[in-house]
């Protein structure tokens, strides 16, 4: 057995360039889901370092279920017996002059030393006494401390300037910050002061000794969390996030499976001649199984490592992309590229031997079945084709009605609808081989007509060849499918929020910008005085807890958006804004779905005051959040949560209005005055287009490394048919056919491949974009995409297969160059 297994381990070396195809078709699988799983680890924990951070030793943080709380409660907190010690804390956002947004947390220096023990460690200043002095010093008008790592990409030092959107601060000191979230301390009198909440706190962290009875006094009007229910809330904001992300990862891997099957029936094909040897001398079915199964899984192990490797260097790019996405849409994260560990070489090594045992099942049975005589000879067995391609074919009819039947259970859970897809695409591809069947008359004529015999020998080749030309069809399909499938889904995606934009987000101006700047309430009530002003809409949007979940809250002026805007409603209609102005509310989409709850029902809130039970009046479209909206009038919100915050203002000038342009300019100039930033519908809308575009990088990369990993099947399929039939292109170079004829064969047969998988892709990534749009973005965030076909997706598509089918066929070509007639026809 070991003399068996050295002769076919002796070929590698002998063919080293072919070793290196099927090492690259295995690495490129693994690395993209190494790549992926590595950088979506990478940002969940440093989010969950972020959040460990900011709760300290806290046990328990309290806030109100909406806006800020105030100062004074923090006299009735030191007398209740159930807390051991708090700190009140200002927790905001904050623009640098360089455009980065950085969390700032204002807090009481000595009180906040037992809940966060890095204040311990603060590097100060020079020249400014004991520790106690120096934390002190943090009482001096905008003097901050900055977290270290933040410090060094600025090249900032103590005594430096941090300039902000809110004016200069003084750095005084720099702390060791564990989490990966940017962040500035700040002395809590200061805080208030810079954000102008005289009196105002947004949350006090707390270590309770005993919880049961604080929550009896304090559940009346406040939100109590502990830092695990803290922790768990902003987990589950990421939940649909992560899960896009794994399926994402695990659909790369699914084509690479394909590819590793090219590289194993390659592995076959270039050693039948070898086996039929050994078998003649004397080598038994097992020895010529063990050895070929040494082989894929020494080139399993290598390229898993190689992948592992590929993949490590992969997630350092992608992290930086999930941590992007992860900041516009949730919270922001500073990206920290993963560590290296040797766990990524064990695991690369895993899915590659487990990827090369499943794709090289099918390679290795055909080698246990081969006739020493017939490799000997160097022929190829073909019959039972037309009959493997009918249960092939058969198989996948049926795994076609198993995603139909995960399609209609797909409600119970999202996971039905990422069953389905792997179905469709599996379904699919077991189709491929009868599809060659069905064109191959088509192709011979094509063909024909374009480069005569030689095209006409071409095309059947393919159809000669379906054991090899159906699985790199099928793979360069699901590669296709793909692109098209999200990239339809993406465009779909954009279409329907320029849609929404157009229906909700129509006012002249925008001033203020949510989360990092409020807009003083004098203000608002100045603009609405303003002679000749259509409305002004003062936008307040806020987190609160429903059901134990996290939803928003926001509150607006319905009588302006009335007549100003027409939003997209999914039940209801503009004539229910009138009982949103008697106190009523209209809910999201997502909100709808998530929680089931309809018009005509009420939804319970809890309040300053305690719970309000509103009625719901309407359900209309939305694409802010995932985790649903409660609109309600302004004055509504007041008495509900008492909060005169706003987060932004929109501005409403009638069209015809003839001061219209000087109206809109004197607004621009009095925001300006007070330093609030000022937005143009037009600058609003492409900054959402930004952000969204933005989102979407991680899924287009994973698009780009799904092709590349087809294209190597398509190449390993092209090289696997000019192995097969070497002698048989010298036998057409011995009847004439000239070395351009036969190499534009060869190229003939890559672009007959790429284009049944372009005709086999159109329906099945419409049919997975429809699945992505209806099925699974639908469950996973509870929003209504509208399906809006594009010709981009499709035009894509065909040049991928075009280009790909031409490169991959470069290096057979070249080998039909550099090969002489005579040592293809030569037997030894």
């Amino acid at each position: 057995m070991r003399i068996v297994t050295k002769a076919f381990l002796r070929y590698l070396p002998r063919r080293r360039g072919l070793g290196v195809l099927q090492l690259m078709g295995i690495a490129c699988g693994v690395s993209a889901a190494v790549g992926m799983a590595l950088s979506s680890q990478a940002a969940l924990s440093s989010f969950s370092q972020a959040v460990e951070f900011l709760k300290g030793k806290a046990t328990h943080s309290l806030e109100r279920p909406a806006g800020p709380m105030e100062e004074t409660l923090l006299a009735d907190l030191m007398r209740d017996p159930a807390v051991s010690s708090f700190s009140p804390v200002i927790d905001r956002t904050l623009r640098l002059k360089t455009g980065e947004t950085v969390r700032l947390l204002g807090i009481d220096p000595f009180l906040d030393r037992a809940l966060r023990p890095e204040l311990a460690r603060v590097q100060w200043e020079p020249n400014q006494g004991g520790n106690e002095e120096r934390l002190s010093f943090l009482l001096d008008e905008k003097s901050v401390l900055l977290d270290a790592d933040l410090a060094f990409e600025l090249k900032l030092r103590p005594g430096d300037r941090l300039a902000t959107n809110r004016g200069d601060l003084r750095l005084v000191g720099t702390f060791p910050n564990p989490s990966s979230e940017p962040l500035i301390l700040l002395d809590i009198a200061q805080a208030q002061r810079l954000f102008l909440l005289p009196g105002k706190l947004d949350r006090v962290d707390l270590v309770l000794a005993d919880q049961s009875g604080f929550r009896s006094r304090w559940a009346n009007g406040f939100r109590l969390q502990s830092g695990k229910q803290r922790q768990e809330t902003l987990s589950d904001m990421l939940r649909a996030f992560r899960l896009n992300l794994q399926a994402l990862s695990l659909l790369a891997l699914f084509v690479g499976i394909f590819l590793v099957y090219n590289t194993a029936m390659f592995a076959v094909v270039s050693r039948r001649k070898d086996a039929g040897i050994l078998r003649s001398l004397g080598a038994s079915r097992r020895e010529i199984v063990f050895a070929f199964l040494t082989e894929v899984l020494f080139l399993g192990a290598l390229g898993g490592v190689v992948g592992g490797a590929l993949g490590y260097f992969l997630s350092r790019f992608l992290t930086t992309l999930v941590a992007g996405t992860i900041s516009n849409l949730y919270f922001f994260l500073r990206p920290v590229p993963p560590d290296w560990s040797g766990w990524v070489l064990l695991a690369g090594t895993l899915m590659g031997c487990g990827a090369s045992l499943l794709g090289g099942f099918f390679p290795l049975a055909e080698l246990v079945r081969v006739d020493p005589v017939q490799a000997l000879q160097g022929r190829t067995v073909k019959r039972g084709q037309k009959k493997m391609v009918r249960k092939a074919a058969l198989a996948g009819v049926g795994v076609l009605g198993v995603g139909l039947g995960l399609l209609a259970v797909s409600s119970a859970h999202v996971y039905y609808g990422f069953a389905s897809s792997f179905a469709l695409l599996i379904g699919a591809s077991l189709l491929a081989g009868l599809t060659l069947v069905q064109l191959a008359p088509t192709l011979r004529r094509v063909f024909g007509r374009v480069a005569g015999l030689s095209g006409r020998v071409a095309a059947g080749n393919i159809r000669q060849n379906l054991g090899r030309t159906a699985v790199a069809v099928a793979a360069f399909m699901v590669a296709l499918s793909m692109s098209i499938g999200l990239s339809s889904m993406i465009g779909s995606f954009r279409q329907s929020l320029i849609w929404w934009m157009g229906t909700q987000l129509q006012a002249d101006l925008y001033i203020g910008k949510l989360y990092e700047m409020e807009v003083p309430e004098d203000f608002y009530e100045e603009l609405k005085s303003l002679p000749g002003l259509g409305g002004v809409d003062p936008y307040r949007n806020v987190q609160v807890d429903y059901r134990e979940t996290p939803i928003f809250v926001s509150a607006v002026d319905p009588s302006v958006l009335q007549k100003y805007t027409n939003f997209g409603w999914l039940k209801g209609g503009n004539e229910n804004w009138d009982p949103v102005k008697k106190g009523a509310v209209i809910i999201s989409e997502s909100f709808h779905r998530r929680f089931g709850v309809n018009p005509g029902d009420r939804v319970t809130l809890n309040g300053s005051k305690g719970p309000a039970h509103l009625e719901v009046a309407a359900v209309f479209f939305d694409y802010t959040s995932e985790h649903g909206m409660v609109m309600m009038a302004r004055s509504t919100f007041l008495d509900l949560y008492g909060d005169t915050t706003i987060n932004s203002l929109g501005i409403f000038v009638d069209p015809d209005n003839p001061r219209r342009q000087e109206l809109l300019e004197e607004v621009r100039r009095r925001a300006q005055a007070r330093g609030l930033p000022v937005f143009s519908r037009s600058q609003l809308h492409g900054n959402i287009l930004a952000v969204f575009d933005s989102t979407f990088a991680v899924t287009r990369s994973m698009q780009v490394m799904t092709i590349i990993v087809a294209f190597f099947g398509i190449a390993g399929a092209l090289l696997t048919l000019f192995m097969e039939r070497q002698k048989e292109f010298g036998i057409y170079r011995a009847l004439g056919f000239s070395t351009p004829q036969v190499a534009g064969m060869t190229l003939l047969e890559g672009l007959g491949m790429g284009v049944v998988s372009f005709l086999l892709s159109l329906g099945v990534g419409t049919a997975l974009a429809w699945v992505l749009i209806r099925v699974i973005n639908l469950r996973s965030f509870n929003w209504t995409i509208f399906f809006y076909p594009e010709a981009s997706p499709y035009l894509m598509a065909a040049a991928i297969a075009v280009l790909a089918s031409i490169g991959a066929a470069v290096y057979p070509i070249w080998k039909v160059y550099r090969t002489y007639p005579q040592l293809q026809i030569r037997e030894e």
